[in-house]
């Protein structure tokens, strides 16, 4: 699922972030929640500012080997 994320619609992968979010217990602190609302505002301006897809699966291979 992960390789297909770079050809979803921006909208259709917030609302995919946001149902994870959903899923998760705990949930975001206030302040969590608006550092990930500055970020999402800074790649809305700055689109190429992202991750490449092998950079982010990459980095999540890292977070699951630990």
């Amino acid at each position: 699922m992960l390789h297909e994320l770079p050809h979803w619609k921006p909208q259709d992968r917030q609302a995919l972030v946001r149902r994870v979010m959903e899923l998760d217990d705990q949930g975001l602190t206030t302040e969590e929640l608006k550092l990930a609302e500055t970020r999402l505002e800074a790649h809305r301006k700055d689109p190429s500012s992202a991750f490449s897809p092998n950079e982010v699966l990459g980095r999540l291979k890292k977070l699951i080997t630990r």
